[in-house]
């Protein structure tokens, strides 16, 4: 059999071989991490992760937690089953009926219609479970609580200086669910 020359791999591709390959491994596992909730949050059915905070109510809107010790923002509810899965959760959790919870709803200036607060930007309320008679157009009242009753959450307006606990939430990516931090 007659000697086959071989053929040198130039350097230079075989680097860049490598480098696509880590680029392509590092995009799988971004990919597979951005299904998991980040720790503490806990994952609730298949696309919400929710962080409660378990100290004392907090006695005012104005001392975010969620933005301040996580970096996310509190919990905007924008469908029936999100809504129906974080109560059967807080319900879960031993959260009694009547507890209160912050939620990331302000009755946005000079419109008095409730709106998600998306880092200081307005986001539409794309679902609304009001209680009776809510949301009330009482001035001081711009602050949207949720209220755990009969094993559902009902949103309601009221004073940002009502004492509630802090629901962060953080969104999975790569569901059909928000795709950022709200």
């Amino acid at each position: 059999m007659p000697n086959r020359p071989t053929r040198k791999k130039d350097p230079r591709i075989l680097l860049h071989n490598f480098l696509a390959l880590c680029l392509w491994l590092l995009f799988l596992a971004q990919s597979a991490d951005g299904m998991r909730c980040r720790i503490p949050y806990e994952r609730v059915r298949e696309n919400y992760c929710y962080f409660v905070a378990d100290e004392e109510p907090l006695h005012t809107s104005f001392h975010n937690f969620c933005y301040q010790d996580k970096r996310t923002s509190r919990v905007c509810l924008d469908s029936e089953e999100e809504m129906r899965f974080l109560a059967q959760h807080l319900y879960e959790m031993g959260y009694p009926n009547g507890t209160q919870f912050w939620s990331a709803g302000h009755r946005w200036p000079g419109d008095n219609r409730f709106y998600w607060n998306y880092f200081g930007r307005a986001r539409p309320l794309n679902y609304s479970n009001w209680a009776v008679d809510e949301p009330t157009p009482q001035m001081g009242r711009n602050c949207l609580i949720l209220t755990l009753r009969g094993g559902e959450l009902v949103m309601s307006s009221e004073s940002c200086y009502t004492r509630a606990v802090d629901i962060c939430e953080q969104t999975l990516n790569g569901t059909d669910a928000r795709s950022v931090i709200h």
